[in-house]
């Protein structure tokens, strides 16, 4: 079998493009790294440049027409029309390569499509059929939760894919595929009375490269809170750091000691090696369930504050070695207070975390359910 996937969302396609090759599987990665974070691939795509000047004003209308980044794409057309005998094709996202826009995308899609029997898209990031589903308000919380008027160009991208040509490429895309598979809880919601929607295939990580440490905590230290927090003003409301701000404003106010550890835009290896000599983690609070950054801090034992809502632990029929980082700043306060004071109560939560990771999220157990839904279809 010979694989190409395509885009990236937070090392998921890398992650399991490393996988497939290990078990002998030939696997190419046309992506272009997922921006700012830079991860590896085979076949990489130049990352859109930041828009200056009067660039600034003419992309919306580029955008809304379908037409910013097709540029992006006629520039990359011959490699493009290289790839070539792959018998699986999977897509990260219809908009699989930002760089590329709308009509970039839906033309990508069409010259790929051609050249591998099996087609598959895989759920993760924005998209039409998800912004709706938030939208709707169909769970209690969502990145629309802090939406304002105010506050719309800061959510621009997530009303982008409501753009006619965005669209067009969404249901063209979704309708072309064979199989629809969902990474996490909200898509699989999103996409549940699609007929192509398969069960959720989680996460995947290679395990083994993250090794639980003993941190300066457990000799007396401070304990070390790593807070996840992207640069972006856009992630900041749709994630709802503003919460874990306030949570954390709260243990100053009570003078509760403890050591912070912040990321900002870093690459991918950078903040891996930072986190992994943390204790907690601050993930995200407008999510029911866990995103990478979650994922990963459980892999290094870490007592992970991300998405755990109780729907989620009873969709998945187990218990999640998790703390569910609800929209409730004074919560999250009581939630770290106790952890901190009590820090020793949770060594088994940190093993548990690890152990789940290796069980559920670890590459070579996601790679067998990818190529058994492959094999299927």
């Amino acid at each position: 079998m010979r694989v190409l996937l395509v885009g990236e969302f937070s090392g998921v396609h890398r992650n399991l493009m490393e996988q497939l090759n290990k078990q002998g599987i030939y696997c190419d990665l046309l992506s272009d790294g997922d921006g700012w974070k830079g991860f590896n691939s085979t076949i990489t795509i130049p990352k859109r440049q930041p828009i200056k000047g009067i660039g600034k004003l003419l992309f919306p209308v580029l955008d809304f027409l379908g037409l910013a980044g097709l540029s992006s794409y006629r520039e990359n057309r011959n490699l493009i029309d290289n790839l070539d005998n792959y018998d699986v094709i999977q897509f990260i996202n219809p908009q699989a390569i930002k760089a590329f826009g709308a009509i970039g995308n839906l033309c990508l899609f069409r010259k790929l499509s051609r050249k591998a029997p099996k087609i598959f898209l895989c759920a993760l990031g924005g998209d039409l059929c998800v912004e709706t589903f938030f939208i709707m308000r169909r769970l209690k919380y969502s990145p629309w939760s802090s939406f304002k008027i105010n506050r719309v160009k800061y959510f621009y991208q997530n009303i982008s894919f409501f753009f006619p040509a965005h669209a067009a490429l969404h249901f063209y895309v979704t309708r072309q595929v064979k199989a629809i598979i969902p990474g996490l809880y909200e898509y699989r919601r999103a996409y549940e009375n699609n007929k192509k929607c398969t069960s959720i295939i989680g996460l995947p990580i290679n395990s083994g490269e993250y090794h639980p440490s003993i941190s300066t905590s457990t000799h007396g230290g401070l304990v070390k809170i790593f807070y996840s927090k992207k640069p972006h003003m856009g992630d900041y409301y749709k994630k709802g750091y503003k919460y874990f701000d306030e949570a954390l404003a709260i243990l100053d106010e009570k003078k509760i000691s403890y050591q912070l550890v912040t990321a900002n835009g870093i690459p991918f290896e950078q903040y891996k090696a930072l986190l992994a000599d943390c204790d907690i983690l601050l993930d995200q609070t407008l999510s029911y369930d866990k995103g990478m950054s979650g994922i990963i801090g459980m892999a290094n034992g870490m007592i992970t504050f991300s998405g755990n809502e109780p729907d989620i632990e009873k969709f998945y029929g187990r218990t999640i070695p998790c703390i569910n980082a609800e929209p409730d700043a004074k919560a999250l306060a009581i939630k770290l207070t106790h952890i901190i004071e009590n820090y020793e109560d949770y060594n088994s939560l940190r093993i548990s975390a690890k152990e789940y990771i290796d069980k559920y999220h670890s590459s070579d157990v996601i790679c067998s359910k990818y190529i058994q839904v492959w094999n299927k279809e």
